[in-house]
């Protein structure tokens, strides 16, 4: 078909703690990839996640809420695999400051991997990538709603997804490109149900130009969703990650067929990360219920029932994800960084708080 092109997309590429160990001891930074073999590559772009600064040093930056890191070694071999084009907007690009930011971005500029996300401020976060498909130029744009990676102190910074600056910057980029692709660190972690916000962006977006939306930082799957002539992917999950848990672990990587700008079709492609954290193309019957997950996951949004059973999901664990990481961080920073989580609150935390809070008091009442 002319002008037909393969858009191939992962999630979390987390090359830190037992991976990376697991690796090193195996002398081959693509040991978690090995099982999969050339799958990957049977596209024409190849896009992932790398949810992780890349340093030798161990300062951490001071106050960090998590000190991820991918060992040196691990862009080029990303590289070295075929992938086209990564993203660095994300919740732990900052781990480590601006040293390990510095680290990341030369690696992958030596090794030849294009990055989009990061910069010297929003502007140049946003700034797209290109790269080549057998159709024309395809346009890559990363964002970031963490405040760790969009702090105004940090050196560098991902650019905040509002609405109006993504469409803005989708319509600039779109009449010079076959098609645009936006990455979106957004959401709640481990909610298999997108956001509304998230989904707001993404119909924004598409309705703009953009031919696929791609979200990441739940961890977990999320489902996907046509739009118009495009498609949204609210989280790609993990994909390789020291993952200790069934649900992060039970993934899949998409494959998305497009005529220029307009999708064709998708194929999510079920995958399993194993109890030795490499990922693999899973057996019967693990297989056909990974595939019937994400189906399931389709189907909330189509129905309708996916706001509903997000904020559902996300008002049982209000106690233990947010007022517990809010405690720990306060404990760990004092006053200021209470100050700070509550500045950068959004109207859709207040509608989780008060849904979570009708949801409490409505348990209570009925014991």
């Amino acid at each position: 078909m002319s002008g037909a092109w393969t858009l191939t997309a992962v999630g979390d590429l987390m090359f830190h703690g037992a991976v990376g160990e697991r690796s090193r001891a195996a002398a081959d930074w693509l040991w978690a990839l090995r099982p999969l073999g050339e799958v990957l590559l049977q596209g024409d772009v190849l896009f992932g996640n790398f949810e992780t600064p890349i340093t030798k040093a161990r300062r951490a930056e001071p106050g960090a809420p998590d000190r991820y890191y991918s060992p040196v070694g691990t862009g080029q071999a990303l590289a070295e695999y075929g992938f086209d084009v990564v993203n660095l907007a994300h919740n732990h690009i900052y781990d480590f400051g601006a040293e390990g930011v510095e680290i990341t971005r030369a690696e992958l500029q030596a090794a030849g991997l294009p990055a989009i996300g990061i910069g010297c401020d929003a502007d140049e976060a946003a700034t797209p990538v290109v790269v080549s498909s057998p159709a024309g130029p395809v346009a890559f744009l990363g964002y970031a709603t963490a405040h760790n990676a969009v702090r105004p102190a940090n050196q560098y910074v991902a650019c905040f997804p509002a609405v109006e600056r993504v469409v803005a910057d989708v319509r600039r980029i779109r009449p010079e490109v076959t098609a645009v692709v936006v990455s979106c660190h957004t959401g709640a972690q481990f909610n298999p149900y997108p956001a509304p916000e998230t989904r707001a962006l993404a119909r924004a977006v598409l309705a703009a130009g953009a031919s696929v939306f791609l979200g990441h930082h739940p961890h977990v799957p999320q489902g996907c969703e046509r739009i118009g002539t495009g498609l949204a992917a609210y989280s790609l999950g993990d994909f390789v990650a020291p993952a200790p848990q069934e649900m992060r672990r039970r993934t899949f990587f998409l494959r998305v067929r497009l005529a220029g700008s307009e999708v064709l079709a998708h194929e999510a492609v079920p995958c399993f990360i194993t109890e030795e954290y490499r990922t693999t193309l899973p057996g019967e019957p693990l297989r056909s219920e990974i595939a019937a997950h994400l189906a399931a996951l389709d189907a909330t949004l189509t129905d309708g029932r996916s706001d509903e059973l997000h904020f559902a999901t996300a008002s049982q664990r209000f106690a233990s994800q947010y007022l517990s990481s809010w405690w720990q961080e306060l404990r760990r920073g004092g006053p200021r960084v209470l100050w700070r989580k509550l500045r950068n609150l959004r109207p859709y935390h207040f509608q989780l708080i008060r849904q979570s809070l009708a949801r409490r008091l409505g348990w209570s009442r009925r014991h």
